[in-house]
């Protein structure tokens, strides 16, 4: 439709310029169709086109589509020869699809971390599992894993190469080494030692120094701290001392294990035995210390039922003594109602005797 429209006036300009009429009257009708094509050209559009805006603004949201999970994101996320510092991760799973190797450590997510700075390594060892593969990691970009067999194993320790001090003996034409050579030919380089100290008993290493009074007027109260700080030394060494000797007694428990024989022709110790190795609570030395967590908790547990032991047992002595209590003073109750019963019945019996007596004198 608004093909046609802008066609006519074009069409009708020329057949009027053809016809002879005046410039002036057909750019006149020009414009005034012109015009009215604007208007209807921009209605035409808005009606074909259909366009509608929105009037509400709406705030977007991230939504899951259906049949899908949130990416877990598992795999490598290290290639081999690529470096690493300790704590990147180099391979996460589900599963121990890769084991831990050389420098890694193993996450309780299965995610393989790098433990030292250095280059990552994907490789077998068939000395240690014939199927399992393993990730390492090397300290040069040019070492293979796995190392040779009986190689020592490669670590960065952090140590500095110092320099040693030496001094040279003195060369004198005279002096002659053990050994039959002069010492100026020799010179060997002597390193200097430290003086060895003789054992002193533990009086003597916590000997206490000298008083030396005060001008000021406070020399007693010198006098006093020294003297505590002496026996506190005194105690110290008392207990380190007492604390070695549990510590051998354990030692020597512990070198003096007997295997038995059992039914199954197994040689194992008793089960008595076994709990007297591990002692009372708190008695030999390290035993607050384990290393797995079970055994700490075994421990804890062992300690909480010794408690709990005492306690009862402290209740039950308790209970005892109060039972004997309110028997002593039940048995001393009855024995006084007895005694009041006793010198009640005398006093009855006495003055029925003089009443008895004292009727007969009447009588007669």
């Amino acid at each position: 439709m608004s093909f046609v429209q802008l066609q006519r006036p074009l069409q009708r300009g020329a057949a009027a310029s053809l016809r002879g009429t005046t410039t002036t009257t057909t750019v006149a009708g020009l414009e005034e169709r012109f015009t009215r094509l604007r208007i209807t050209l921009q209605q035409t559009n808005a009606a074909l086109q259909g366009t509608r805006y929105a009037s509400v603004k709406s705030q977007g949201a991230y939504r899951i589509p259906n049949k899908k999970t949130i990416a877990k994101k598992m795999g490598a996320k290290k290639t081999g020869d690529q470096y690493v510092i300790p704590g990147n991760i180099i391979y996460k799973q589900r599963g121990t699809i890769w084991h831990p190797g050389e420098n890694t450590i193993l996450g309780r997510d299965h995610t393989i971390h790098a433990a030292v700075a250095g280059y990552v390594k994907y490789y077998r060892d068939p000395t240690r599992h014939p199927t399992r593969q393993y990730i390492g990691v090397t300290f040069n970009r040019e070492d293979k894993l796995p190392y040779p067999p009986g190689a020592p194993r490669r670590r960065k320790l952090g140590l500095v190469a110092v320099p040693r001090k030496t001094e040279e003996a003195p060369a004198t034409p005279d002096a002659l080494s053990p050994s039959g050579i002069p010492l100026a030919v020799t010179r060997l380089p002597q390193i200097e030692m430290p003086e060895e100290t003789a054992p002193e008993s533990v009086e003597a290493a916590v000997r206490e120094p000298k008083k030396t009074p005060l001008e000021d007027g406070n020399s007693i109260i010198s006098a006093l701290i020294k003297d505590k700080l002496h026996k506190r030394r005194l105690q110290q060494a008392a207990a380190e001392k007492e604390k070695e000797r549990l510590k051998k007694e354990a030692e020597i428990r512990m070198n003096t294990r007997v295997l038995r024989l059992q039914d199954d022709y197994s040689y194992r110790e008793s089960n008595w035995e076994i709990g007297r190795l591990v002692g009372d609570v708190g008695t030999i030395p390290g035993s607050e210390k384990m290393d797995s967590r079970r055994a700490k908790f075994r421990l804890r547990r062992r300690k909480r039922m010794c408690s709990f032991n005492a306690i009862k047992k402290r209740k039950a002595a308790k209970a005892q003594l109060r039972e004997e209590y309110k028997a002593r003073v039940r048995a001393n109750r009855e024995k006084r109602i007895a005694e009041r019963r006793a010198f009640a019945a005398k006093v009855k019996a006495g003055a029925a005797a003089k009443g008895g007596d004292a009727s007969g004198k009447v009588e007669a």
